[in-house]
């Protein structure tokens, strides 16, 4: 008995790591992996518009600030969550040039399966995003997605921030919240120049990268 479930354990442990090899190669696409997040970010928007649940156009005119993204979840004994994506801010003149985010969340648990998830979080208050793009600083969501399918959303907990995900797959739970987002500074620095900081890149210091102005157009439309 316990052979056999040693031997499932194991089993279960290589999925596991089978699934994490799939997630790592997502976003490799170009050469230019600020260009990898601004097209997964675009993605994850356009999924999210498209779906049952689009963000009204009035909430993405009002916003100070958007933060996109494209996420895979796996999980075999182990949960994992990792993904990409981009944060804008609103000024003036339009959209900044979006900065490179990431995403990483860890969870225990008996959970089989893999979901890909799209997520955008609506900044409605300028305190808070800007808490949100401090150098190196962790940010924390939440939002909610149920199994196969699906849409939803959730008014975060702590800074005023509104989550929208779409789910598509299957996984244990099925559930997204307390999203663990770190700023990809070397990522930043190698688009836009050494020394280039998120708060310079998001006060519009610096323009917009390939696929920016894109990515702009689809927020001021909507889809």
């Amino acid at each position: 008995m316990d052979m056999f479930m040693t031997r499932n354990v194991k089993k279960s442990v290589g999925m596991f790591f089978s699934l994490i090899a799939i997630v790592g190669v997502i976003g490799c696409k170009s050469q230019s992996p600020m260009l990898d997040h601004i097209t997964e970010g675009t993605e994850a928007f356009q999924s999210v518009q498209t779906s049952g649940s689009p963000i009204p156009q009035e909430e993405l005119k009002s916003a100070v600030g958007v933060a996109i993204l494209k996420c895979f979840q796996a999980g075999v004994v182990f949960g994992w969550m990792g993904g990409n994506g981009v944060a804008v801010k609103k000024l003036p003149s339009g959209w900044s040039a979006p900065i490179a985010i990431g995403v990483v969340k860890g969870d225990f648990g008996a959970l089989i399966g893999a979901q890909h998830l799209d997520i955008v979080m609506v900044f409605n208050d300028a305190t808070a995003f800007d808490k949100f793009i401090e150098s190196g600083s962790y940010f924390y969501a939440g939002a909610q997605g149920t199994a196969a399918t699906t849409t939803g959303t959730n008014q975060a907990s702590g800074p005023p921030v509104k989550s929208y995900a779409h789910a598509a797959g299957l996984y244990g739970g099925a559930s997204i919240g307390g999203l663990g987002i770190l700023v990809k500074e070397k990522t930043n620095e190698a688009a836009y120049g050494e020394g280039a900081t998120p708060v310079d890149i998001l006060n519009g210091k610096f323009p917009q990268p390939p696929g920016g102005i894109e990515l702009s157009k689809k927020l001021d439309s909507g889809h």
